[in-house]
């Protein structure tokens, strides 16, 4: 453990010699950025997760442990460590209340910025008294029905708006994800009952094949290489719309993940005629703002020492954008998480607090909503 000023090894800045380091190119791929020496060298850090051994991101957090032995000064050990339960408080406040404050524990994974904004019981802390080091931008949101929930198929997107007994399968009333989705199905018009409670992304694909329910939204990589092929076997799939990212400059853009899907604001114009506006539209771009654009983050606990701090800043995002975090990313995920740096990500948290009252009464009537079904 880091215990003094005088037991840290000294940081090489010679601009030169950094400058070369990460420029350097052996065989096509960039070399990792992290030098023999630094404040964490011969350290162990753990990644906290607040999610099951099995879960997909989990999968991502194993992606960032290892890029990140790669890439921090001292090339320390770097492991995961799973810690589920209370919809991710304990994970939270492990590294809130008890992690040791030398880096050696971080918390990464998602967040519940709903918690936060409605208080939800048992998230009694602010995200903002974390010491905030980045985040990851993971896939946008698809939302796909049942093709034959309609005589002749759905052969457009507009074509569920004539569709009946439409069932949505998602996980519960107060997920973000559901919330996005659902509010972006109403805003098209779509008439639907919510079926809450299932424990993943797995059982719900498995109860749109099965028909138990008859809709669902996907992450955008998992919906291409999960659901699709699922879905393709019996001709069923019929993607509705994706939801659009916001960019640093606060535009909203399709993913180029799903360039062929219609963003929701894109079909709402094309089955309305105009560009979506009012309470509903303001709480979709709210729940991307504070929900969707961060999914995953890096936290470390209040008063981090400071070298360890800017140690972590320093090398997230050059790290996510080497050749071999991408190339692993694509070849694992089958896309590369897009890195958020901890400017951006501080302001992405700091957002929460901005939400005006009218949209968070119509998120909490959305899930009222979603509940009552």
């Amino acid at each position: 453990m880091k215990n003094s000023e005088n037991q840290r090894p000294t940081r090489w800045f010679a601009s030169f010699g950094t400058a070369a380091l990460m420029l350097a190119v052996v065989s096509g791929s960039i070399l990792n950025l992290a030098r023999a020496d630094g404040y964490y060298e011969g350290e162990t850090i753990t990644l906290i997760m607040g999610l099951d051994a099995s879960a997909g991101g989990t999968t991502v957090g194993r992606l960032m442990a290892k890029h990140l032995e790669l890439n921090l000064e001292g090339n320390p050990t770097v492991i995961v460590r799973n810690m589920p339960g209370a919809s991710m408080m304990s994970a939270h406040i492990y590294v809130l209340l008890k992690a040791p404050k030398d880096g050696t524990f971080v918390y990464y994974g998602p967040r519940s910025s709903l918690g936060e904004l409605l208080e939800f019981p048992g998230h009694s802390f602010k995200y903002s008294q974390f010491t905030v080091l980045g985040g990851a931008q993971l896939a946008p949101l698809v939302t796909y029905v049942r093709k034959d929930m309609l005589a002749g198929g759905i052969q457009t997107p507009s074509d569920v708006l004539r569709a009946e007994n439409l069932i949505f399968g998602g996980i519960s009333a107060e997920h973000g994800r559901m919330i996005a989705s659902t509010m972006a199905l109403d805003l098209i018009g779509v008439k639907y009952h919510f079926v809450g409670g299932y424990p993943g992304s797995g059982r719900i694909r498995a109860a749109v094949l099965s028909g138990e329910v008859n809709m669902a939204t996907d992450a955008a990589h998992a919906y291409l290489n999960e659901a699709v092929p699922l879905l393709a076997q019996r001709d069923l799939n019929a993607p509705l719309f994706s939801l659009p990212q916001l960019t640093a400059d606060g535009q909203l853009v399709k993913s180029p993940l799903v360039p062929d899907i219609p963003t929701v604001d894109e079909l709402y114009e094309e089955i309305y005629g105009t560009p979506p506006s009012g309470a509903n539209w303001d709480a979709i771009v709210t729940m991307i703002e504070i929900d969707q654009t961060m999914q995953h983050v890096f936290l470390g606990p209040p008063r981090m020492d400071p070298e360890a701090v800017e140690t972590f800043r320093e090398v997230i995002e050059p790290m996510m954008q080497t050749t071999a975090f991408i190339e692993e990313a694509v070849r694992i995920l089958s896309y590369a998480p897009d890195a958020v740096g901890y400017e951006r990500a501080a302001s992405i948290l700091a957002a929460t607090a901005d939400v005006t009252p009218e949209v968070q009464a119509y998120i909490k009537a959305q899930i009222a909503r979603n509940n009552a079904y």
